[in-house]
């Protein structure tokens, strides 16, 4: 549709209020949009259905929590029961048949073949989309190949002219995809090991989100390009300033380089 915002949409089907989406849907001629969504089209049978992946035991408590809550039910906090069934399943270790490692190749056979193909990205309220191995990997991967990308948040009031609160800013200025999170440690690695040079994949990462066709552009209203490229320069600044000389040094030169 669009839209910048989905937190409305959201909140109206968690208050059951389908049919009232369903005549926005309609009105918008979006009803009969064909979307490709990894969590359906991928048969999650073949590959994590039966477990949630081994518990991180290297890297910080942060990862450890972050796979504890990943498994429980966010209201009832009871562990997910697992999947029994018989489907094999296939990971990285045998590339072929595995269905969790071709999203390149999904997104250039979709490119090719499907007229207006684009990407959409619903961010979390929390921004923590931005720390997953696997978004950054096929945000990065669109944003090379030109796909056109629309970036959906819950809300804009993180980027309200009128807050002081950085977090959010913070987070992004601060991303480095040698830190960003996958469920399974052999992901990690393969995404990894297909980056040549660290620090320039960070300084595009930083051209994703601040550059000229970034993501931030898009979340202000009532701006126009120049005020809100500004505008998020100065905040971006803001929290430079607030880094140590070595980290300073670091996201400088990489925001510079958007």
């Amino acid at each position: 549709m669009g839209l910048d915002v989905y937190g409305p949409f959201a909140n109206a089907l968690a208050a059951g209020d389908v049919d009232v989406v369903e005549r926005q849907l309609e009105a918008a001629d979006a009803m009969t949009k064909t979307y490709w969504i990894c969590s359906f089209c991928i048969n999650q049978h073949a590959g994590i259905c039966g477990g949630f992946g081994p518990a991180p035991v290297d890297g910080p408590e942060s990862q450890f929590q972050r796979w504890e809550s990943s498994r429980r039910d966010t209201v009832t906090q009871e562990i997910f029961p697992i999947c029994q069934c018989s489907e094999p399943k296939h990971f990285n270790n045998v590339p072929d048949p595995c269905e969790l490692n071709k999203f390149t190749d999904m997104m250039a056979l979709l490119k090719r073949n499907v007229d207006d193909f684009r990407l959409i990205a619903a961010v979390d309220s929390a921004f923590d989309m931005f720390s997953r191995l696997w978004c950054i990997a096929e945000l990065l991967e669109a944003h090379e190949s030109q796909v056109p990308t629309k970036i959906c948040v819950e809300s804009s009031r993180v980027f309200d002219v009128e807050s002081d609160d950085l977090t959010i800013y913070t987070k992004l200025v601060l991303l480095d995809v040698s830190c960003c999170e996958a469920s399974r440690a052999e992901d990690k690695e393969e995404i990894l090991a297909a980056v040549a040079d660290i620090p320039e994949f960070n300084a595009r990462l930083q051209e994703m989100i601040f550059g000229g066709r970034g993501v931030l552009g898009r979340c202000f209203r009532g701006f126009d390009g120049i005020a809100a490229a500004a505008y998020s320069t100065r905040r971006v600044q803001s929290v430079l300033d607030g880094l140590d000389a070595a980290a300073y040094c670091t996201r400088h030169d990489a925001f510079r380089a958007c």
